[in-house]
């Protein structure tokens, strides 16, 4: 292990050297920074391209000035040093590529970066694999002699009936603009059968027999275009790159690889024994957290926060990795996760659902994000929100099985919701009824208690009286008619089992109890009963006049 060890730390020292024997320069543009050892006309070259594939793109799409969630860097170097990444890869502060001087990558890189672009700057998905096939397409977009070709065939296997159909509309000079308008519609979310016939006015199937027949004949056209008029040398401005970036980009390059987390940790361990900063830091932790040694990975980003420096860097990820939410999210206003994270700490549903409505605009590609907005829109009783927010997790998901995944979600979400409400209306329901049982059966109590305390012989064996603590009750049962209400009195109307009429009135109605057999209070409502109700009442008798009612109780 320590020879091992030893061996790691030899080759990350030769790798940090050689990256060291020249010097490096900085340009950027839009979303691109170019790092390089290989002088100030391969950087801008490398640029040049990019800013050229970007504005392309995009005009192909309606899109005027694409832009990323997270900075991309290539790194065009005359001497590749340790394990480059070739194709994006995601690093410490974002994307990253290395290509060697003088020259461009393959199609894959170009394939990556088209589908980036697609995923950070359309709000809804294209049908099918079309977002793939365009990508595809763009991937063999060459530069040659300060013109754009486009449409060059890529591999047989990628050669698809897809490719070939977007490829004939895209380098057709009779349909190359309306082929634009079509994707520009697909791109904001509109379906494929409104999308062909806003571009073409006829439906998709009308062009498939002109795009069977270009299929069949198996020669494909380019198309060749004017680049967007730009400078490299008025238009992208060199720097020195900064040491600090330079000390950390081999380890930076290791995570871009998917390399393991140790190898990554111990090469950010290396720049930070060169000299301590916070992107070492940042990176170290990053690492760490892979690892799953959180307490580690604390003293870290505690070290990074101490050295923090928005000159050297912004350290986002480092900051969300601490809890500090908002200061990541004003870092990198474009990215979601910080406003995801802050929902997640959120216990009450109105404040969770802000913060996720927030991430689902910064991400709206993503079903996950819209499924738990809606689920705590639910939850703060946002219906409408919520019914929107279902649609939209539905409507970009990424397979039929994951939008049929999303409905079916939904369904059980708000059945469960349903289903808790009813047993909370039914378990309050149950605890009112349980409490008139038990004021109603203590009252029995006291007066059983009390019969039988009088009942009992007196010492000098004198009769003892019966004593009642309120007027004596008697008993009717018969059939309520109706309800005549007056001020705060009502009168009833009932007839007894013979059908003989009797009258009863209630003084006062807060002092009158009004339940049903299963001891559930209900309302008396004045006017006639329809159709006419049983009822036992207990009243107090008044000498020449209506008794007064103490309890009226519903039967079945």
């Amino acid at each position: 292990m320590a020879l091992g060890a030893s061996l790691r730390t030899f080759a990350l020292a030769a790798v940090a050297a050689g990256f060291a024997q020249a010097a490096w320069i900085e340009t950027k543009a839009g979303p691109f920074v170019v790092y390089s050892d290989a002088g100030n006309d391969k950087a801008r070259a490398a640029l040049y391209h990019l800013e050229q594939f970007r504005f392309l793109f995009g005009e192909s799409l309606g899109r005027r000035e694409l832009k990323t969630v997270w900075p991309i860097t290539v790194v065009v170097t005359q001497k590749p040093v340790g394990r480059v990444p070739k194709r994006l890869g995601f690093t410490r502060d974002g994307w990253l590529a290395v290509w060697p001087a003088g020259s461009a990558p393959g199609p894959d890189f170009f394939r990556d970066l088209a589908l980036l672009f697609i995923e950070d700057n359309w709000p809804g998905r294209m049908p099918g694999d079309l977002e793939h096939t365009f990508a595809t397409l763009f991937s063999t977009m060459k530069l040659e002699g300060g013109k754009v070709v486009l449409g060059l065939p890529p591999t047989e296997v990628e050669r698809t009936r897809s490719w070939a159909a977007l490829q004939y509309l895209l380098t057709n000079p009779l349909t190359a603009t309306r082929t634009r308008v079509l994707l520009s519609n697909l791109a904001a979310g509109a379906d494929e059968g409104t999308a062909y016939r806003n571009a073409f006015e006829r439906p998709k199937q009308a062009l498939d027999a002109e795009i069977d027949a270009y299929v069949a004949a198996g020669k494909f056209l380019t198309l060749t275009l004017p680049p967007k008029p730009l400078n490299p040398e008025i238009a992208f401005s060199i720097i020195p790159m900064l040491p600090s970036r330079l000390r950390v980009l081999p380890a930076d390059q290791l995570m871009a690889v998917g390399a393991p987390p140790a190898e990554v940790r111990a090469a950010y361990q290396h720049a930070i024994n060169e000299r301590p900063g916070p992107l070492g830091y940042e990176g170290m932790a990053l690492a760490l957290l892979q690892e799953k040694q959180d307490a580690d990975a604390k003293k870290a980003l505690e070290a990074m926060k101490g050295l923090l420096d928005d000159a050297v860097g912004p350290c986002t990820r480092g900051l969300l990795e601490l809890g500090l939410y908002e200061q990541a999210a004003a870092k990198n206003p474009r990215w979601a996760e910080p406003f995801v994270r802050s929902a997640a700490r959120e216990a009450g549903p109105v404040r969770k659902s802000y913060f996720l409505k927030k991430a689902a605009e910064l991400e709206p590609r993503n079903p996950a994000i819209w499924k738990q907005l809606a689920e705590a829109q639910f939850d703060a009783k946002q219906a409408a929100e919520a019914e929107k927010a279902w649609h939209a997790a539905a409507r970009v998901a990424r397979t039929e099985q994951e939008r049929a995944a999303m409905v079916a979600a939904r369904e059980a979400f708000e059945q469960a919701r349903y289903d808790a409400i009813a047993a909370e209306k039914a378990r309050q329901k149950q605890e009112e009824k349980d409490e008139v049982e038990r004021l109603r059966q203590q009252a029995m109590d006291n007066i059983h208690k009390k019969e039988q305390e009088l009942s009992k012989p007196t010492a000098s064996g004198a009769k003892v009286e019966k004593w009642w603590d309120g007027p004596p009750t008697q008993a009717f049962t018969g059939t309520l008619d109706s309800v005549a209400c007056q001020g705060g009195r009502a009168r009833l109307n009932l007839r007894d089992a013979a059908g003989k009429p009797a009258v009863f009135v209630v003084a006062d109605p807060g002092k009158v109890a009004v339940f049903n057999q299963e001891q559930a209070q209900v309302q008396l409502s004045c006017r006639p009963q329809r159709p006419p109700r049983r009822v036992k009442i207990e009243y107090v008798a008044k000498p020449g006049a209506p008794g007064e009612v103490a309890t009226i109780e519903f039967l079945k």
